[in-house]
């Protein structure tokens, strides 16, 4: 499911697997139909037909509105909307995609990119340069959404065959004024997962497991302004020339086949199992624990600080008892001195009036 794909664009990488376009449905073609005559086939469709994506030729000059009106006329006719809409204006053509979202596409897709969201919540959250954390934490997942660029480019991703997912995503690259620098291809075989079971699943097939990765740079987020040199992806000029540089997010086979694992058992639990290490991580988790970890290092680091202003309380109150017994025992030995002095001084006293008192006589 991944493979380095120069072919696409330079430098930029794709993620494919390797079997045949035999379980992709083929765009539908509905060139020559009106307006209205395209709207009822898509309710036929709806009702009575198989078909995933109907495509047909447009005017570039009158797609702008098409969107719209297209769901507004089958709202009235009270249809669902069509669920993606985009428009190759290299070949003239409009793409719609009828088909209800698949659950499991769905949680691949978004196991992936919490994957690769949380790989750069981990890279912010070890950066220890404060302009390179501020930029790190400036990389957020927005969902999927119209690509357009007037007058180039209005596509979306979807189920089709390998030759137009890869041409599409070489006009991501090439027609979205350098906003779009790497696309990544899943292939999920549809109907059945019967292939794609085998390819991420099964034991019996390890050896042809594929394995490697593929690399990303923060540079295919945000460019390559104001970046260091380390988070960017080597040119083709630099590849050319020996320079390599080591990637920022590391996305393996093993990690894609265990987000496939864990998105196929969310969709049929009781039929898919999971290995362990299939469950995504949760940095919000992992921050609560460090959060609640730190929060009680801090209760016991304030506990041992509380116990030796403790025992240094005690400490200066035995000082004190001890300065308060010494001060005692130099009051008592000045009393006993003043005691003798005076006993002294009496004597004194006497002796003196009995020699006066034997002179006398």
């Amino acid at each position: 499911m991944a493979s380095q794909n120069p072919s696409i664009s330079p430098g930029s990488p794709a993620l494919r697997a390797s079997s045949g376009d035999e379980h992709h449905l083929e765009p539908v073609s509905l060139d020559g139909y009106t307006f209205d005559q395209i709207t009822d086939h898509i309710v036929d469709a709806y009702h009575h037909r198989n078909e995933t994506i109907l495509s047909f030729h447009w005017q570039a000059s009158q797609v702008h509105d098409l969107s719209e009106q297209l769901d507004a006329r089958l709202v009235e006719r009270g249809e669902r909307k069509i669920r993606r809409f985009e428009y190759d204006y290299e070949s003239e053509t409009v793409y719609l995609d009828i088909r209800g979202k698949s659950k499991l596409h769905s949680k691949v897709q978004t196991g992936l990119s919490d994957y690769i969201e949380n790989q750069v919540t981990k890279l912010a959250a070890t950066a220890n340069d404060p302009i390179i954390q501020d930029t790190l934490e400036s990389i957020y997942e927005l969902g999927t959404s119209n690509i357009d660029y007037k007058g180039k480019l209005l596509r979306q991703a979807d189920s089709e065959s390998r030759k137009h997912l890869e041409e599409k995503a070489r006009q991501y690259i090439e027609k979205s004024d350098g906003k779009i620098r790497v696309a990544l291809i899943l292939d999920l075989q549809y109907p059945g997962m019967k292939k794609s079971a085998e390819l991420f699943y099964n034991d019996d097939l390890l050896d042809q497991q594929p394995d490697g990765h593929v690399g990303l740079y923060i540079s295919d987020f945000l460019g390559l302004a104001s970046l260091p040199a380390a988070f960017r992806r080597p040119s083709t000029a630099e590849s050319g020339s020996g320079v390599s540089r080591t990637p920022q997010i590391i996305l393996t086979y093993d990690r894609l086949r265990a987000i496939f694992r864990w998105a196929r058992h969310l969709h049929e639990p009781t039929k898919f199992t999971i290995e362990v290490g299939d469950k995504p991580e949760n940095p919000y988790k992992d921050a609560g624990r460090h959060v609640a970890q730190g929060r009680i290092e801090m209760a016991l680091e304030r506990a041992e600080m509380a116990l030796e202003r403790a025992e240094m309380a005690q400490a200066r109150t035995e000082m004190a008892q001890e300065r308060t017994e010494m001060a005692q025992a130099r009051a008592e030995m000045a009393q006993a001195r003043t005691e003798m002095e005076r006993r002294m001084a009496q004597e004194r006293i006497e002796m003196a009036a009995e020699m006066e008192r034997r002179v006398v006589e």
